[in-house]
Formats: structure tokens, sequence, C-alpha cells
């Protein structure tokens, strides 16, 4: 199947569907926990998420940003409402595409937001369009990150903004032979394309290559893991109920879930920010 058509499935799977909309409110990121507050509501944290994006991007009011991947448009409306931006977000799901412009109609965003399906990694935008560009968790969708990262930087006005939240892992060498075969069938499942690429200390290199600069990665793997800890409780046991049947690839964010906060230290949640080198004098 084409690496594309493995994101689609992944995300039409009804385990996906059930739990993006069920548990998440139709978002598709982890959430922020202060210091403190490992009890706070599972839809608030999504919020301070979203907000730490925003922080991260640290844009004036009106600047326009791209939402590559924007799903269901949860992110982009908090960054019209909140941080008045103005956002174009991109995805290659139409019915999420649908699902955002009803959000923001919803929400009364429609003036400062606008969706499309698009494929961002050739995307219809020209050259020094957007002033910043983000990732919420689906850069590791794709199969040719290097090639995403090249159209990140060409929309990019000089001195563009960029940041990217997304996942690494332990060198390969460096994990045990359950680890690999776990994450291995996770990437797979969950058509992580990029994920075995995203190995940790490399995206100062990955977005290097594509002409950025300024590159900076946190470990903020703390502020995320009582959400996933809390998923992977509730998951436990129909993991654990599919795996003498050998369904557990079947249930592969129950898998993600339990198993990624199993080996939590082998694989890091990180807020990475760039920029695009400034117009010459």
């Amino acid at each position: 199947m084409d690496p594309q058509q493995q994101v689609i499935a992944y995300y039409h799977r009804l385990e996906s569907r059930l739990g993006y909309t069920l548990l998440l409110g139709g978002t598709k990121h982890f959430g922020w926990y202060p210091p403190g507050s490992e009890r706070l509501p599972m839809r608030k944290a999504l919020t301070l998420m979203e907000d730490r994006l925003g922080r991260a991007l640290d844009l004036l009011g009106g600047a326009l940003v791209l939402d590559a991947g924007c799903g269901r448009g949860a992110v982009a409306l908090r960054m019209a409402t909140t941080f008045g931006l103005r956002v174009e977000g991109v995805d290659i799901l139409p019915g999420d595409i649908r699902r955002a412009r009803r959000r923001a109609a919803r929400g009364g965003a429609t003036d400062r937001t606008h969706f499309q399906v698009m494929d961002y990694r050739r995307l219809r935008f020209p050259d020094g369009h957007f002033d910043g560009a983000y990732t919420m968790e689906t850069l590791v969708h794709a199969p040719d990150s290097a090639a995403v990262l090249g159209e990140l930087h060409r929309v990019l006005k000089p001195g563009g903004r960029l940041v990217l939240f997304e996942y690494s892992l332990a060198p390969r060498r460096e994990l045990s032979a359950r680890q690999r075969r776990v994450f291995d069938a996770i990437t797979a499942e969950s058509a992580m394309h990029g994920l075995p690429g995203f190995v940790h200390g490399r995206f100062p290199a990955l977005l290097g290559a594509a002409g950025f600069r300024d590159v900076a990665v946190e470990d903020v793997s703390e502020r995320m893991l009582p959400m996933l800890r809390r998923l992977a409780r509730l998951f436990w046991a129909p993991y654990q109920l599919s795996r003498p049947l050998g369904m557990q690839r079947r249930l592969v964010n129950a898998m993600a879930a339990v198993e990624a906060y199993r080996y939590r230290a082998v694989w890091r949640y990180n807020i990475v920010t760039a920029s695009t080198p400034p117009r010459p004098t």
C-alpha cells in the first residue's frame, strides 16, 4: 500500500475514529500538564498543549501560519481565537477538512481560518507565503520528512518561524530486542513512517539540511506523560486480552499507549523550533 494510503487507513480504523472522537474530542495530540497538575482533566490539558504551541510560535496577531496536518481543526481554531493568528490548514483526509470547516464556523473563526485537502509534501502555496508553520505530531507520518521540511522552508518568509511537536527514539542499538519489535509494530501499524529517522539529537541536522537555522530542541516528555499514563491504564485490559489472540496489532493505539508508557525511557516528546534565514540586507 502507498505510504499516504497507509496513513489514511490508520485514521480510518474504527479504533482510531472512536478514540480520537470520544476521548480527545476530535483532536490528535497529547496534552500538557504543568508540574503538580497530573489530575488535570484531559480536555483542559489538550488546550494547554495548544497554548504551548502558540507561545512557541511567538508571532504577532494577524500573522499568517500554516497548520501542516490540521486534522479536524482544533489546533488551528485555538491559534486563531486565542493568539489572533490567521491559519491555513491542510490535511490529506477530506472528512477531517469538512469537520474543521464546521468547527471553525461554530467557533466564529471562518474569517481567520481556511482548510483544504492537500499533501504537505507538495504544497500549493507560493514561495515565502507564510510567517510561520507548525506540525503537531504529524511530521512523524511523512514517508519523506526531508521533502516536507523542504516544502515548509520554501513557503516560509525570510525570518519565518517553524515549530514541530514530534517524537524521537533512542538509537536502535540501544533498544532491547523486545523494544525494537514493539516500536517496529507501532510504527508500521500507525503509519509513522518518519519515526525511525527521528533519533535523539538528529533534529538539528534534519532541519539544517532543509535550510533552517537557530534550531532548538526541548524535551518536554514529563509534561505529557500524565496523559499517556492515563491512556495506558485505560487500554491495559483490552491490550492484554488481544495478545493471546494475536490481535494486538489491530489495537495499535492501545498497544502504543501501554508499551510507550512501559518503555518511556527510550523515547521523547520534543518541541523543535527553528527559523528561516532573514532577508539579506
